[in-house]
């Protein structure tokens, strides 16, 4: 039985890499940056506070910095700059909108 399908979520210009982790219910977002090449605790720690201000941004799940895997949020596969615009910039930008 599958209990999820994974395939990439998008390209980047680092040594990082985004997959989308597919369940029956919901996708979550798999990064994996090699800790020798990434440090992923300034990006945890700008996400919190991002978070803790109320600005959208992938929530945290779970991290293996050891590893260098995050798991976080999935925000779907639309840029914003696709998806902005007068009516949907403030629930794109801040959750508690």
């Amino acid at each position: 039985m599958k209990i999820f399908t994974i395939a990439p979520a998008s390209a980047d210009a680092s040594f990082r890499r985004y997959f989308r982790a597919s369940f029956p219910d919901k996708t979550l977002i798999v990064m994996d940056a090699p800790p020798q090449h990434e440090d992923c605790k300034p990006f945890l720690h700008v996400a919190k506070l991002f978070e803790d201000a109320g600005v959208h941004v992938p929530h945290v799940y779970a991290q293996n910095l050891e590893q260098g895997f995050l798991l976080l949020s999935d925000l779907g596969s639309s840029t914003y700059l696709q998806a902005l615009n007068k009516e949907t910039a403030p629930p794109l930008y801040f959750s508690r909108y």
